[in-house]
């Protein structure tokens, strides 16, 4: 719910939407449409809005899924910086394995369809997570064993077409 809606007086919701995108390194940005700003910082617009309320729990949808990988991987890497300062809960859905990996310290795996937990692998990285995480012989083998997993559970196929009723 937006802070407005709180009562939240119009300087305080001001200050914590500066405070918000400041985070996020927009707060140049301030007074821009959406339409004025590259996708990346779109995105980064949407984790301002999630923090400006102060959650305890964030939920992140696929939040880095449509962008080029320059830009995601920015993105993890300011994700976890905000991590380290806040400590706050973090739900966050990808279908990228390297994503889950450096980011989390669990990572759920799910059955196609219906979908259903398959397995909880505990992550065992040290953090802060910096770049070179990647480059970790542990990371490559979690991103293996979870390729694995899924590849076992039938989620590498290719979805089956639709069935189509006669007209």
């Amino acid at each position: 719910m937006p802070p407005r809606r709180w009562k939240v007086p119009r300087g305080e919701r001001e200050a914590r939407a500066l405070e918000a995108l400041r985070l996020v390194g927009l707060q140049d940005f301030a007074h821009y449409y959406p339409r004025q700003i590259s996708g990346g910082m779109q995105q980064r617009v949407g984790l301002a809005r999630a923090l400006g309320v102060d959650p305890e729990i964030l939920l992140m949808d696929e939040p880095f899924g449509a962008l080029d990988a320059q830009t995601r991987q920015l993105l993890q890497e300011e994700l976890t910086t905000l991590w380290q300062r806040d400590r706050k809960t973090v739900v966050f859905i990808t279908h990228a394995m390297d994503e889950a990996v450096y980011l989390s310290d669990r990572v759920v795996i799910m059955t196609p369809r219906p979908g259903r937990l398959a397995e909880v692998l505990e992550i065992p990285l040290a953090r802060p997570r910096a770049p070179e995480t990647r480059e970790d012989p542990a990371f490559v083998r979690l991103t293996a064993r979870i390729w694995e997993r899924l590849k076992a559970l039938g989620a590498a196929q290719p979805p089956a077409p639709a069935k189509q009723t006669p007209a």
